[in-house]
């Protein structure tokens, strides 16, 4: 009987060393698409006594992994993916639990590193450890929920059993219609101090990249440490063509930097999310756009330190998860 696609099962755990791997503890939520791949590295060498035959030494020089996803956000199981790519938060509260996020300025974070696994329960599967993001895309469109996707890199791609059936958790989708509020400012003025109108916002795509990448060393096949480097961010917002977003258009056409501070707040009962972005135009404006037949303008901002803010983004959860919930 082969294994069919509905068979296949997605599982994840918290692990607290890069290079060890430990068992499935919780189903993760939102995540429709998740491809995982092995990655050799590979050489047949070659020398002077092969002729026209070419190499017959292959060696095995290296072994990591690599997976991509895309899915739906919800505000119990969206913290995974901000613990691993921004650090790992410590929950404030007694329920609802306030956990705090920050782009990395000076030091680089210490993650919530993940044993990701996928497989079928009779045939078995493969779990990658040693999991980070090395980028994530959190994408808003109306009556739509806010969709993720990114890439992970991995120590190593091994055969694994999955742990059965696990529980699944009782989770709430981030949707557009619980958009609470946007706010959009000058970026001499302060974050969040001027509500734009929401229907004003018509998409937004925010991608955050680290660079972030599995460190191999002498005396292993595989990959011992991780390496940070300097991180990139950008936001692309498309707004309705009104007297706000032609007054920023105007400033942008006239050659003066158009330089903004934005922030969208959503709200599902006792749990929210607050996203803070900081950036410039930096490409080209698409004046005009079409949004069902409504004129928008579309404009992408590269992450721009702010002074007053003290960052170029910034993430607040709240929800009703535990910090002992979050395995």
């Amino acid at each position: 009987m082969p294994v069919m696609q509905t068979e296949v099962l997605l599982q994840s755990a918290t692990q607290s060393v890069l290079l060890t791997g430990v068992a499935p503890a919780i189903s993760l939520r939102g995540v429709e698409e998740f491809n995982m791949t092995s990655v050799p590295d590979i050489e047949v060498l070659s020398d002077l006594t092969q002729g026209l035959s070419g190499g017959d030494q292959a060696i095995v020089q290296g072994m990591s992994g690599k997976a991509s996803f895309s899915g739906w956000c919800s505000y119990q199981h969206i913290g995974y993916f901000l613990d691993n790519l921004l650090g790992q938060a410590t929950p404030s509260g007694a329920g609802p639990y306030t956990r705090n996020y920050a782009a990395p300025l000076n030091t680089a974070p210490a993650p919530r590193i993940l044993s990701l696994y996928k497989g079928d329960l009779t045939v078995g599967g493969y779990r990658m450890i040693g999991s980070l993001l090395s980028s994530l895309t959190l994408k808003l469109e109306p009556k739509k929920p806010l969709m993720m996707s990114g890439d992970f890199v991995g120590v190593l791609v091994e055969p694994q059993a999955l742990s059965g059936i696990l529980a699944k958790p009782a989770v709430a989708p981030i949707l557009a219609s619980q958009v609470a509020s946007v706010k959009l400012d000058s970026f001499a003025g302060t974050m969040g101090a001027t509500t734009l109108a929401n229907c004003t916002l018509r998409s937004m795509e925010l991608t955050l990249t680290p660079g972030r990448d599995i460190r191999t060393c002498i005396g292993a096949v595989t990959g011992a440490a991780y390496v940070e480097m300097p991180w990139n961010a950008s936001l692309k917002v498309a707004l309705e063509y009104n007297a706000v977003s032609k007054a920023d258009l105007d400033t942008f056409v006239a050659g003066t930097l158009l330089q903004k501070q934005f922030e969208v707040n959503f709200a599902g009962g006792a749990s929210t999310l607050k996203l803070q972005f900081a950036g410039t135009v930096q490409n080209d404006v698409e004046i005009f756009g079409d949004d069902d037949g409504v004129a928008i303008v579309e404009f992408e901002m590269e992450r721009t330190y702010q002074s007053t803010f003290g960052n170029y983004f910034k993430a607040i959860l709240v929800n009703a998860v535990s910090g002992a919930q979050m395995l």
